[in-house]
């Protein structure tokens, strides 16, 4: 059988309508691994919600099938609904600039002894 140029997956088939967890990230490697073809379109048509860690767990995959030096896969998510496109958008924003950044938080040590003195 000759190696197909792109193939489509169906993600709601192959997980569910509503992907609420990161822990079904394995069938869908699975499925993903399995595909005879380099370039993969996970297609979202039916998925109704992506919650966070799903998503994030989406996006790594993608970025570690691409990175595979063996059997790499390219990734594209199609056939996105707008929620589904912003909680991507989302989490890649996230991890791109994480939310902690600005925090610059400096310690500082104390004597005990100094504390015990102080008449507060």
């Amino acid at each position: 059988m000759a190696k197909q140029d792109k193939i489509t997956i169906n993600v709601a088939k192959t997980l569910a309508p509503i992907v609420g967890s990161r822990d079904l990230m394995p069938v869908l490697v699975e499925a993903v691994n399995k595909a005879d073809a380099q370039s993969v379109d996970l297609d979202f048509s039916e998925v109704e919600f992506v919650s966070r860690s799903a998503a994030h767990a989406l996006l790594l995959m993608k970025e570690d099938l691409q990175r595979k030096w063996l059997n790499k896969k390219y990734i594209t998510f199609v056939n996105t609904i707008e929620n589904v496109q912003e909680m991507f958008r989302i989490v890649a924003a996230n991890r791109a600039v994480p939310r902690n950044s600005e925090i610059n938080i400096q310690i500082e040590k104390t004597d005990i002894n100094a504390l015990a003195k102080c008449s507060c």
